[in-house]
């Protein structure tokens, strides 16, 4: 089995600068369901499994709302 990560850090500093150049509201955060499910624990759980194709909003990341795109492919994160 291969163990994989989400580089955090890279999306915290995507965080950051979008918070620097867009006062006037907060990014939500896209991802795949294969994604998801390797993300460290999130603030809050909309769903008991992200191991189906989900779709919608499924929790918070740093107070950041967290949607769930199973167009996505593994690793990619949208700010929007």
């Amino acid at each position: 089995m291969r163990f994989r990560k989400i580089d955090t850090q890279l999306l915290n500093n995507q965080l950051h600068k979008w918070e620097q150049t867009n006062h006037e509201y907060n990014p939500i955060i896209l991802l795949s369901p294969d994604t998801l499910r390797d993300m460290p624990r999130l603030d809050e759980y909309k769903l008991e499994s992200t191991n189906n194709n989900c779709t919608g909003m499924v929790g918070m990341y740093q107070g950041y709302k967290v949607f769930s795109d199973p167009t996505m492919g593994y690793g990619e994160v949208e700010l929007r």
